[in-house]
């Protein structure tokens, strides 16, 4: 095993652990900690022979990754994951200091998905650049409440998180209009319980609703119905997990009008109605 390390400037760096269950050990994806870390030109980390997989993604300045005979430059809104097994080296790159969140994951799925992201070397990921913001809290949100129901929450979570890392694997581009898609990607997570209609997205983009939704699909890899409908669902499962709402109520939350549209939806995504998730994450109960 190898680790070296300089740390740097440490007044700006902020992290947290979550422990899992061990019957959690099959799950898709398992947190282990995390962190949000400023860092000057002193910081650099060189690992080998850990047990885990790392998650890098930059918010501002500029971080330097080498891993499998490659180096990558991890701009603003870029991510790239490595197996930590193997070795890498990451450090601050430039005059600017690097602003990344980081994350050490595991899970029974996490060597499949790093293997197909990397193939047989680094490729670097795009996310929107809002994202960092909100990575962190929420991290933080689950750290605080450990158990069974957090576990398999949290498992759903980075299983969504991941899916669009790969969406965007390969720096899939939206040509001029990627920023304005990615600001729409935004929007919808911040607007998720208000009616929202293709005709006014397309307008704030100034765009014809046919080129909008191209565009999108482009970006994001899907359209932005179905994208919207996900960012509703995963919103659902935290407040069926965490708060005592009634489906209708969440429904409502969430932007449906009725608690159908919510029902049918969650179920085309889960394979289960919100009331049976409620009962397997808090019960740890199948549901028929």
């Amino acid at each position: 095993m190898r680790l070296k390390f300089e740390m740097g400037d440490t007044s700006k760096q902020k992290s947290g652990l979550y422990t899992s269950l061990p019957s959690s050990e099959l799950l898709p994806f398992q947190l282990v900690t995390f962190g949000d870390y400023t860092c000057d030109g002193r910081y650099f980390t060189e690992r080998e022979g850990q047990g885990n997989f790392l998650f890098l993604g930059t918010i501002s300045g500029c971080g330097e990754l080498r891993y499998r005979g490659e180096t990558a430059f991890l701009q603003p809104g870029q991510a790239a994951v490595v197996d930590c097994y193997r070795y890498h080296y990451y450090a601050t790159s430039g005059d600017k200091p690097w602003r990344f969140i980081w994350m050490h994951f595991s899970g029974a799925a996490a060597a499949a998905f790093v293997q197909m992201l990397n193939g047989e070397g680094l490729r670097k990921t795009s996310l929107d650049p809002s994202w960092g913001e909100e990575f962190f809290p929420q991290l933080e949100s689950y750290a605080a409440q450990p158990g069974r129901s957090t576990d398999f929450l949290l498992s759903l979570w980075l299983h969504q998180f991941f899916n669009e890392l790969a969406q965007f694997e390969g720096g899939r581009s939206g040509g001029r209009y990627q920023q304005e898609m990615l600001d729409t990607a935004a929007y919808l997570r911040e607007n998720l319980d208000k009616p929202l209609r293709v005709a006014d997205l397309a307008a704030r983009c100034g765009l014809s609703e046919y080129h909008f939704l191209r565009v999108f699909k482009s970006v994001t890899g899907q359209p932005p119905y179905e994208y919207l409908t996900l960012l509703r669902v995963n919103k659902a499962k935290q407040l069926l997990a965490f708060t005592n709402e009634s489906v209708s109520e969440v429904a409502a939350l969430v932007g449906y009008s009725d608690a159908k549209t919510l029902i049918d939806n969650f179920k085309r995504h889960t394979g289960q109605t919100p009331a049976c998730f409620r009962k397997q994450v808090r019960a740890s109960e199948g549901c028929p």
